[in-house]
């Protein structure tokens, strides 16, 4: 009686193996990878555009004819920064106002400590003073079928006015140091007529960004005595060798 039931039992493990058998192999038959793709036709019906037309590098970069940016500064009087405004008028000249804001010396001009009052001063210094050179100008790109890459050189020159304002530093009627915020209460306002030439290198890194450094020499004269700011010292020309380093966005 065992005998049969584990002769039934084997029978019927042997069917469901077989039965297993026959769906896995239909089953893969039904999924041959060598099988025909049916054909795909594609909707000729339907035509797509775009709405804005597609242009190269330089058609978009000659799209964009204005730009505006910032200046990092550096000269004889420290770092200062300033912003411009920049128009091309035709294939390598362009056209551009910009700003510098600045302070003004002639010479270095070093913190002192007095453990006495326990202050910092600068010796012999009388006058906070500061420039703001506005200047209209143009600039040309040089050697324009003979560079290749992204180095474009360019010289440049503007005229303008200078605004210089003058604060106390320290005052020698009464013999003390005038604050910061409080020397703006007996500022004097000069202006004066100057220029610079330059040269400089823009440096393409995208059509949409301005990128450049330009070495540029001011002439920016005082006239008479001149402006002091350390005393026995006078500044007769606000000019010099600048240094900026410009980046901007064309629109």
């Amino acid at each position: 009686m065992l005998k049969t039931k584990k002769v039934c039992q084997s029978a019927r493990i042997i069917l469901m193996a077989c039965w297993l058998v026959f769906i896995a192999t239909n089953y893969s038959s039904a999924q041959q990878t060598g099988a025909d793709k049916p054909e795909f036709n594609p909707d000729t019906v339907f035509t797509f555009h775009s709405p804005r037309p597609l242009l190269s590098l330089d058609e978009l970069k000659n799209a964009l004819t204005n730009a505006w940016g910032v200046d990092l500064v550096f000269s004889g009087n420290g770092f200062a920064g300033g912003v411009f405004m920049q128009k091309k008028i035709q294939e390598g000249f362009y056209g551009f106002v910009d700003l510098y804001i600045s302070g003004a010396r002639n010479s270095d001009e070093f913190e002192l400590y007095d453990p006495t009052t326990r202050q910092t001063f600068i010796r012999d210094k009388i006058n906070r003073l500061y420039m703001f050179p506005l200047m209209f100008g143009a600039s040309y790109s040089l050697f324009q079928n003979k560079v290749i890459g992204s180095f474009k050189p360019f010289a440049s020159a503007g005229v303008g006015p200078t605004f210089i304002l003058s604060t106390p530093y320290y005052d020698k009627e009464k013999d003390i140091f005038v604050g910061f915020f409080e020397s703006f209460g007996s500022a004097k306002f000069f202006t004066r007529f100057g220029g610079f030439i330059g040269i400089g290198a823009d440096i393409e890194t995208s059509p949409r960004n301005v990128s450049n450094v330009e070495i540029r020499y001011f002439f920016i004269p005082f006239g008479g005595a001149g402006l002091e700011s350390i005393e026995g010292l006078p500044i007769t020309d606000f000019g010099g060798l600048f240094i900026s380093f410009s980046i901007g966005f064309r629109y």
